[in-house]
C-alpha cells in the first residue's frame, strides 16, 4: 500500500471510529483545537487535571501535548499523560510551541522528549531547529520569515526524526515530513493561514486525530493531517478572495472545508512529493 492509499485508509478509519483525542493544549486556542478535531471526524476531550488524566488517556485514541501556555500543573499532567499513553501503546503528539523563545519552554520540551516517546513532533521549522539545537530566529509561536525546505532544513528535520525515533512534521511555506526512514515535501497551503492565531495548534490537533485512527503509520498520519489543514486553508483563501471577505470569514471557512474533507479532495489537490 503506497502512502496515498494509506492516507485514504486513515481518513476512512477516523470517520468510522470517531476516536477520542485527549489534548492538553494552550488556552489561547483550546476551543479551535476542539472544533477542528470534530471537523476532522474525531472527538476531542481537553482534560488537564492530574487527578483524571490517566483515566482519560485510557479511553483515548491519541494524546496531543501542546506547550503554548505553560503552567506548573499542566506540565506535570503532560508528563503523566504521555507516560501513561506510552504504557498503553497510545500515540502521542508533541507541539513544542515557542521552544527556543524561553528557558522554561526549552526545559519543558527537553523533559517531555526525555520521558515520553512521541509518535509525531509537529512544529514550525524554527521550533524544530530549536529542538535540534540551532538558533533560528524563533519569535514566540511564529515561524521565522523566509524559511523553506532547503537541503539544510531537510537534514535538520531528518536528524530530529532519527534522534527521537518518530515522525517530525515541520510546517511552513513548504512542509517537511520525516521519519527515520521516509521523507516528503508538501506544498499546499496559503500565507493567509499565518494571519489566524492557532493554525499551528489546530494542525497538531488534526495530527492527533489522524493518529487516533489506529493504522499505526505515523508518517502517513502526519502527512495526511498537514495536507488536510493546508488544503482547507487554500480553499478558505480562495473563497475569501472570491467574496471580497476578510480574516473572520477565512477562519470560518477553514473549519467548513475541514469538515467536508474527503479522499477525492486529497487526490485532486494534494501536493505530496516523497524523496
Amino acid at each position: 500500500m503506497n502512502t496515498m492509499q494509506t492516507m485514504n485508509t486513515i481518513l476512512a478509519e477516523v470517520k468510522r471510529k470517531k476516536p477520542v483525542i485527549e489534548c492538553i493544549t494552550n488556552y489561547v486556542t483550546i476551543g479551535d483545537c476542539a472544533n477542528i478535531i470534530l471537523a476532522a471526524g474525531a472527538s476531542p476531550i481537553m482534560a488537564e487535571d492530574i487527578r483524571e488524566v490517566k483515566e482519560i488517556v485510557a479511553i483515548s485514541g491519541a494524546v496531543v501535548l501542546n506547550i503554548g501556555t505553560l503552567q506548573e500543573q499542566t506540565v506535570k499532567a503532560m508528563r503523566l499523560a504521555g507516560e501513561e499513553a506510552n504504557r498503553l501503546n497510545i500515540p502521542v503528539v508533541l507541539d513544542p510551541v515557542g521552544v527556543g523563545a524561553s528557558n522554561l519552554r526549552n526545559v519543558t520540551a527537553e523533559m517531555l522528549l526525555k520521558h515520553v516517546q512521541f509518535s509525531v513532533i509537529r512544529g514550525n521549522l524554527s521550533e524544530i531547529k530549536a529542538i535540534y539545537g540551532i538558533q533560528s530566529g524563533t519569535k514566540g509561536v511564529d515561524a521565522a520569515e523566509g524559511e523553506t525546505a532547503d537541503a539544510e532544513a531537510i537534514e535538520i528535520v531528518r536528524g530530529v526524526a532519527k534522534r527521537y525515533g518518530c515522525t517530525v512534521a515541520a510546517t511552513g511555506a513548504q512542509d517537511i515530513i520525516a521519519s527515520p526512514e521516509r521523507m516528503a515535501i508538501l506544498e499546499n497551503g496559503h500565507p493567509m493561514m499565518a494571519d489566524v492565531t492557532g493554525t499551528g495548534c489546530m494542525c497538531s490537533a488534526v495530527v492527533g486525530a489522524m493518529c487516533g485512527g489506529g493504522v499505526g503509520d505515523s508518517f502517513a498520519e502526519a502527512a495526511l493531517a498537514v495536507s488536510m489543514m493546508s488544503i482547507s486553508g487554500e480553499m478558505a483563501e480562495e473563497f475569501v478572495r472570491a467574496q471580497g471577505a476578510g480574516i473572520g470569514t477565512f477562519r470560518e471557512k477553514l473549519f467548513d472545508f475541514m469538515y467536508g474533507f474527503d479522499a477525492e479532495l486529497l487526490e485532486k489537490r494534494g501536493k505530496i512529493r516523497e524523496l
